[in-house]
């Protein structure tokens, strides 16, 4: 079990190489191996921690010295000290963060996680000219006719030390000869944190003298009053968060009306990668109280301790992120924890009633289903009745992101290759982006690192030398500008999958209109379908309500229905799920129902997509026989068709989603498929006709070596009622007998090209599956949808 906190005695580094004189690392304090797996629960080092000094070795010190140290508070960052054989309770650290905060060698501390697992950035960091009044007076002639503007070179100080904390003390920073030391008074208002230096967005302030008094009322007024309570900095989710901030505005006020709130608990839901944590780190940022998490691993009498320290210590937030994993149906006690979850919110609720105000002290809860994650016995108003839900953002939400996560893209094509990403990355959420983005910087990286490669091997210099140069290049920061470009984000897009997708093993090839021979009625039918899906043009609703969403494709086999749905897919860009009826099937009761039901969940929340059922018969088959009496067919293959028809046109909306069905077999479907709503649209695809032959002919034969002879007309002529998949048979047979005839050539003088009697002879081997009572007998079944 993960330990809370650790005591330990301050020792000095043994490695005197991990003190650099650039203080990077300067904020880093080491523990053995083992007390680092006891906080963190592994060896991942660099988590923001919490010392608290406890007591000095120096027993001679006065009882004041010892009240001073035991009050001292700083935060600093836990890494692991790379030598074997360490005590589990020593911690080292550098001397500049000895000197910066005061921790003397001897001093006992307590070392515990901080309350974020992420180092917070600099905003604002105010520092204090430190130089002795000796190299002031050398530099005083030489400032007297240009004051040199010392904050730039402070910032490339702070920039290699990375991290800053309040009392560090920088070295020689210099301007030409003039040589300056400055030390860190406060950081981001507060005395007492760690923050992490970005030389492009923090900035650094001189404190001039008189300044001293109000930087410290500042720190001591940061360090006393809590931050407003609101969450900002989300991008692409400007509703739920107006959602939240209004239930967060609750706890900064009395009652309007009595009884105006009952609950402290709010439920943020969600799929993976949607920033329900992303939330709650936010709502930590804003420093309005203590924060506490309540973790899986918890035991029921930690969780409720926590609920008690979080009212003790009001005001205080209160996370538990990941609800599902907290309730877990193989955990023991899990209806005991619900009780004492429900118990606590009661708690709160009831001193809501009697103050006429909440308590402070915000419950916020994540999971992925509110109606699945949160029990019922949870779902009272008094408990987490409250909840909202993050959906997959839209075009304009996902615009809204990458420009959040800045991309280091060229200005003059920045936006426009951002607009064109948020267009193309249909069901990707907030983390799908965040993973695109930084695709993209590792695919400038190793094209960067490729090119130096290169620029050595030219120069002569040794693989040796490329990697010590780079290092040095990194430990320095030298400062040089790379940008991507829209090939790297649109590489990282190929390669970059959106979570909505991760579980469907597909990758449609890629068809084009023009690999589809014939047709043409076909494709402009779904043409049409794509064009009206993707229309946003309000005025279209005047004349358009609800586009047609479903077409069942029938006909003979090998007539281009499933490459037409193929070509559909890449001309549409739309995300892809093809099915193959057979597959949905299951001989578990309720299983094959439910995979139904997850392929349209999975489709609506990776909308614009579009559903292919092939050989959709097998699943949609009628359930009554031609004369009325019950068909031979399972009650689980009903009950799978009958949540295909809710599916496809039930409670449940199906915006965004087309649904293509192919089918052998029309006469065998259920007639509720067949009408508007589901499948709204009937077509035919018969074999080709004579024009319609000769363009699947000039698609299977584009791009080889054929004699001069051939002729494609007489080639469709002599076709007459070949499905398209057969006169791609031919084509491949013609193949074959050239290699053959090449391969028993001794002489060598054959060509190696295509002839018309090989094709000839290859129509003439390859038979004819499509019959002229096949052909009536889709004639006859669709007559009963023509007026008499």
């Amino acid at each position: 079990m993960l330990k809370k906190s650790i005591d330990a005695k301050v020792r000095p580094l043994s490695n005197v190489s991990l003190e650099r004189a650039s203080l990077l690392g300067a904020a880093r304090i080491y523990v053995s191996k083992d007390s680092l797996i006891s906080l963190t629960g592994g060896l991942d080092s660099g988590r923001p921690c919490v010392i608290e000094s406890l007591q000095t070795d120096d027993s001679s010190s006065n009882a004041s010295e010892a009240e001073t140290s035991s009050k001292k508070r700083r935060e600093a960052s836990l890494w692991a000290l790379p030598e074997k054989n360490v005590s589990a309770n020593v911690v080292m650290m550098t001397r500049a963060f000895q000197e910066a905060t005061g921790f003397k060698l001897g001093d006992v501390v307590r070392i515990s996680l901080a309350e974020t697992a992420v180092t917070p950035d600099a905003e604002e960091v105010v520092v204090q000219d430190a130089t002795s009044e000796a190299d002031q007076q050398k530099d005083t002639a030489a400032d007297a006719k240009h004051s040199p503007c010392w904050e730039f070179s402070i910032s490339v100080s702070l920039d290699r030390a990375e991290q800053v904390f309040p009392g560090m003390t920088l070295e020689g920073v210099n301007i030409n000869k003039l040589r300056r030391a400055f030390k860190v008074i406060s950081v981001n208002g507060q005395s007492h944190n760690l923050a992490r230096f970005k030389i492009a967005s923090s900035t650094v302030r001189i404190l001039q003298s008189g300044d001293d008094k109000d930087v410290a009322k500042d720190t001591q007024a940061t360090a006393e009053v809590s931050g407003p309570l609101a969450v900002t900095g989300v991008p692409g989710l400007s509703t739920q968060i107006n959602t939240i901030n209004q239930f967060l505005r609750g706890f900064g006020r009395p009652f309007w009306v009595p009884n105006e709130r009952e609950s402290c608990g709010f439920v943020i839901h969600g799929g993976h990668g949607t920033g329900k944590t992303f939330i709650l780190q936010r709502i930590a940022a804003t420093n309005w109280g203590r924060v506490h998490w309540i973790r899986p691993s918890d035991k029921l009498s930690s969780i409720r301790e926590t609920f008690k320290q979080a009212q003790s210590q009001q005001p205080s937030l209160l996370f538990i992120d990941g609800l599902e994993d907290i309730l877990a149906k193989d955990r023991s006690n899990r209806d005991s924890v619900i009780e004492a979850l429900g118990e606590e919110l009661d708690s709160l609720s009831a001193a809501a009633s009697a103050s006429n105000a909440l308590p402070r002290v915000v419950v916020m809860v994540t999971c992925q289903d509110y109606l699945a994650d949160v029990p019922a016995k949870l779902q009272k108003r008094s408990r987490f009745r409250e909840n909202i839900a993050l959906p997959i953002p839209r075009a304009t939400e996902r615009l809204e992101i990458l420009r959040f996560f800045n991309p280091p893209l060229r200005a003059e094509e920045k936006e426009s290759c951002l607009i064109s990403l948020a267009s193309k990355t249909h069901a990707y959420n907030g983390d799908d982006l965040a993973n695109l983005v930084l695709n993209a910087k590792k695919i400038l990286g190793n094209r960067l690192d490729d090119e130096a490669a290169v620029d050595a091997v030219v120069e002569g210099v040794s693989s040796v030398d490329i990697n010590a140069t780079q290092e040095q290049a990194s430990q320095e920061k030298q400062p040089q500008q790379h940008f991507l470009t829209s090939q790297d984000m649109e590489q990282a897009l190929r390669i970059t999958r959106p979570t909505a997708m991760h579980d469907i093993n597909l990758k449609p090839p890629t068809i084009h209109w023009q690999d589809v021979g014939g047709q043409e009625s076909l494709k402009k039918v779904l043409s049409r379908m794509i064009k009206n899906t993707k229309d946003t043009n309000p005025s279209s609703r005047h004349v358009l309500r609800q586009p047609p969403k479903g077409l069942l494709l029938y006909g003979p086999p090998g007539c281009s229905k499933t490459l037409s749905a193929q070509a559909m897919a890449t001309e549409s860009s739309f995300n892809f799920f093809a099915v193959k009826g057979a597959e949905l099937l299951n001989m578990y009761v309720g299983e094959s129902e439910r995979a139904v039901r997850t392929l349209f969940e999975r489709a609506r929340a990776a909308a614009p997509s579009i559903i292919f059922f092939d050989e959709i018969d097998s699943i949609g088959g009628s359930r009554t026989g031609g004369n009325g009496a019950a068909a031979a067919r399972s009650s689980g293959s009903v009950n799978m068709l009958t949540t295909l028809l809710t599916e496809m046109d039930g409670f449940e909306s199906l915006t965004g989603v087309l649904v293509l069905a192919a089918t052998n077999r029309p006469e065998a479907m259920d007639p509720a498929l067949l009408r508007p709503g589901r499948f709204d649209q009937i077509l035919y695809v018969g074999p080709p006709d004579l024009s319609a032959r000769e363009a699947v002919f000039g698609v299977h034969l584009r791009g080889l070596a054929l004699a001069s002879d051939v002729e494609i007309p007489e080639l469709a002529r002599i076709t007459d009622g070949y499905s398209g998949a057969e006169i791609k048979a031919i084509c491949n047979e013609a193949g074959l007998a050239v290699l053959d005839r090449c391969d028993e050539d001794e002489t060598g003088t054959e060509k190696m090209e295509i002839r018309m009697a090989d094709l000839v002879a290859a129509v003439e081997k390859t038979p004819r599956n499509i019959t002229a009572m096949m052909i009536s007998g889709y004639e006859i079944w669709s007559r009963q949808f023509k007026r008499l």
